[in-house]
């Protein structure tokens, strides 16, 4: 029995009304609560309204999220391109995979402090630390996507003389498609932990750096409103992309519904 499928907008509103559902909850849990580490949730909105009637939120958000769209992007290319070279040439592949096991290994927190101080407080040592923390999925699932691709593939696009220059995004990369699409869901998510980590060491300005200059001064309800901030874009950014993913991997789901498409067919005839 086949898994029903939804249409995207179907699957975000399904995956939306617990979100929604624990929102309404923590707003009449949190009414009339006079704790200092749990404010209302009133007042942290108000909070987040204030930071950004002062223009404070959309510089740090800019920044932020400036910094993690750039990263991403570098990220997606080196991971596409050195995910395919090691792909397609299975002894580089055997000589680096214990170098990508033991980097891979590697909590990307470690990196920070190291990161920090050789290339200062800037934007740059957040958007290393960010690309640091997305590359490693890309790379990695675009390294098992390639090597999954079945190997009469590659003889057909051999004997029909397709040019290597052709066969990169028409054959390899269209083939490991959905598995790169995997390791860049997974890279969305890891990225935007590494966003907010990064701006949490000798940083002037951003979105982590206003979480954590708001723990310091006691100003838990600004800490709140980073942090449900930074929650909202990151769920924002993964809806979009499950979207675009579902639009990507169309003929792929038709693809493994063909088989089975075709047998109802033959069985009602």
């Amino acid at each position: 029995m086949g898994t029903k499928r939804y249409s995207p907008l179907m699957s975000v509103l399904l995956q939306a009304w617990l979100p929604v559902t624990l929102i309404l909850l923590w707003f009449a849990v949190s009414a009339n609560s006079t704790s200092a580490f749990w404010p209302p949730l009133t007042e942290i909105l108000a909070t987040m309204g204030e930071w950004a009637s002062s223009g404070g939120l959309w510089r740090d958000a800019l920044f932020s999220f400036g910094n993690y769209f750039l990263a991403l992007l570098v990220s997606l290319v080196v991971g596409l391109a050195l995910g395919t070279a090691i792909g397609l040439m299975p002894r580089v592949g055997l000589i680096l995979d214990p170098y990508l096991d033991f980097f891979r290994s590697l909590p990307n927190v470690v990196f920070v402090p190291i990161i920090i101080l050789t290339l200062g407080i800037g934007r740059e040592p957040k958007v290393f630390l960010i690309f640091i923390a997305c590359v490693w999925p890309i790379l990695l699932n675009c390294i098992v996507g390639v090597r999954s691709i079945q190997p009469a593939i590659f003889e057909a696009s051999r004997a029909y003389r397709i040019p290597l220059r052709l066969q990169i995004p028409k054959v390899v990369l269209a083939g490991a498609l959905p598995q790169i699409a995997v390791g860049v869901r997974l890279a969305i998510t890891i990225g935007i932990v590494m966003l907010v980590v990064s701006e949490m060491y000798g940083a002037t300005e951003g979105v982590g750096y206003f979480i954590l200059q708001s723990g310091q001064r006691f100003q838990l309800a600004a800490a709140w409103a980073g942090t449900l901030l930074v929650g909202i874009i990151g769920w924002v950014f993964t809806s979009l992309y499950a979207i675009a993913e579902h639009r990507l991997l169309q003929w792929n789901r038709e693809q493994d519904a063909g088989p089975t498409t075709r047998t109802r067919k033959g069985a009602r005839a």
